[in-house]
């Protein structure tokens, strides 16, 4: 993250596309010239597994969040957690900044995913690497079934910061939807 702009600068070649961590997007967008596609690993992620188009549309639901809703972020392994992690303390503080709303939010890792999902107003999963493509289409149909949005830490993070168009014009039949 802190050598991205020199390593860009010093190609021979310049990149058609920049696949950057969803965390760092701010800066990615900030230092990647217009004529340069980015995305995340955790959008293209979504797109293997069969979970992008569901992913953007579920993330409009973060307009419709109130006072006192209860998002579901959903991990797919069980990593040991750091002091500034993703999902536990940044995607928490960056949608309530993003809100303004006083939000609850419940966490699932691994296996474990809530079996009744009616108590929530959005669910942000991760890209599910460590999950297979089955279990996260299972997740996304359950979802679906019980009318909760869903999306991913990807999307999310991209919609709140205002490039969500940028990071999905990769995939131009979404990006129009923007």
């Amino acid at each position: 993250e802190t050598e991205f702009s020199d390593a860009l600068l010093s190609l021979a070649k310049k990149p058609s596309l920049v696949v950057c961590d969803s965390q760092v997007f701010d800066k990615a967008n900030a230092e990647t010239p217009p004529d340069i596609k980015l995305t995340s690993f955790s959008i293209l992620m979504a797109k293997k597994k069969g979970f992008l188009e569901s992913a953007v549309r579920g993330v409009r639901a973060v307009e419709t969040l109130r006072d006192g809703d209860t998002v579901l972020i959903s991990e797919g392994c069980t990593h040991h957690r750091q002091c500034d992690d993703i999902g536990s303390v940044k995607i928490p503080r960056w949608l309530t900044e993003y809100t303004g709303r006083k939000l609850n939010f419940e966490f699932s890792s691994g296996k474990g995913f809530p079996e009744n999902l009616s108590r929530y107003s959005l669910i942000v999963h991760c890209g599910g690497c460590m999950l297979s493509d089955r279990t996260v289409q299972f997740r996304m149909k359950t979802a679906a079934d019980e009318g909760v949005p869903i999306t991913n830490y990807g999307i999310l993070i991209a919609y709140i910061k205002g490039i969500l168009k940028r990071s999905i014009e990769v995939f131009p039949e979404l990006s129009k939807e923007f």
